[in-house]
């Protein structure tokens, strides 16, 4: 890489190429021989300096020097990942689907890395559940054109703790109308290289949005409750999924707020849904509303004494094959 060129110099040039591609090797070469030249090369991710003029014999070897130097370094770095995702959806509002994304999202950062998207891209609530209400949001990236890499992502996520990243939803609905499927899969394919698991919270509409992301995902936890009204609208919500061709392994029917006393059991359940329960969560208000009012996920609750939710959310990732 020359320094001196048109439209875009060696230095800048630079950057771009390896915070795209950390495994480029960039040389830099230039007529300028000064200390305070080489110091900035190095800045901007150049890994060697030779000034010019040079012979054949000098380029060759300093090519290959810096391959051998470089070569075991990028070997020894970190391998990127295909983080599995696991997308929550549902078909009716209210039945406590970002409850559950946020707390397994938690959960599962116990003991990997894991990326939580809030892509209810009109009324998502997960800067709520966390109490995060004035970070950045997907809309400031697009709008700071700052979607081509990790590294420039990396600002507009919140960092709920060492192994759990969030990106929120925007703050304003109408924002939601210039975020369109090639943005949000763009944003996906950068950022699941870098986590083991990414969760996605989704709005309850099959949006072009919601299809990509439903497509992608490895997993589709299907969340209702148990009342007539969310019963009607998952089965039809199954129906669809079904038309779409997802198989069973991928589509996972989960029962939230559980309780027997409702008159409807989970074998009536699915007798509705033709399809088998994968799990239900029990019915406990009082823990649930107190970690939404305080932006504190509930399985971060004592550690010593653990309420049936929170063995429940345990329970949720161990059987998930992860």
């Amino acid at each position: 890489m020359d320094i001196n060129m048109p439209v875009l110099n060696g230095l800048e040039a630079t950057e771009k190429i390896t915070a795209l591609n950390p495994e480029v090797i960039v040389i830099i070469m230039s007529v300028q021989g000064e200390s305070e030249y080489l110091k900035k090369a190095m800045f901007y991710g150049a890994k060697e300096y030779i000034i010019k003029p040079f012979n054949y014999d000098t380029l060759v070897n300093t090519i290959k020097l810096t391959y051998e130097r470089y070569k075991q370094i990028n070997k020894s770095q970190e391998q990127y990942k295909d983080g599995k995702i696991i997308t929550f959806f549902s078909s009716k509002g209210g039945v406590g689907k970002t409850t559950l994304a946020v707390n397994v999202g938690v959960e599962l950062s116990k003991t990997k890395k894991v990326l939580l998207l809030d892509m209810d891209l009109m009324f998502g609530d997960i800067s709520i559940f966390v109490d995060a209400v004035d970070s950045k949001t997907i809309i400031d990236a697009i709008d700071d054109e700052n979607t081509d890499s990790y590294n420039s992502l990396k600002t507009y996520l919140f960092s709920y703790n060492k192994n759990l990243d969030i990106l929120f939803a925007p703050k304003k609905p109408e924002a939601s109308e210039y975020i369109g499927k090639e943005i949000v899969e763009k944003i996906i394919n950068i950022l699941k290289r870098h986590y083991d698991v990414v969760i996605v919270d989704t709005g309850i509409n099959f949006s072009e949005v919601t299809l990509h992301i439903l497509d992608i995902s490895d997993y589709i936890l299907f969340i209702s409750n148990i009342d007539i009204a969310s019963l009607k609208n998952t089965k039809l919500g199954l129906q669809v999924m079904r038309s779409l061709g997802y198989d069973k392994n991928k589509v996972k029917v989960v029962i939230n707020r559980f309780n027997t006393d409702y008159g409807i059991g989970k074998k009536e359940a699915e007798e509705v849904f033709k399809e088998e329960i994968f799990l239900t969560i029990p019915d406990d208000e009082k823990i649930v509303l107190n970690s939404i009012n305080s932006g504190k996920p509930f399985v971060e609750g004592n550690k010593l004494i653990k309420s049936k939710i929170e063995k429940a959310i345990e329970t949720l990732c161990k059987t998930l094959e992860i």
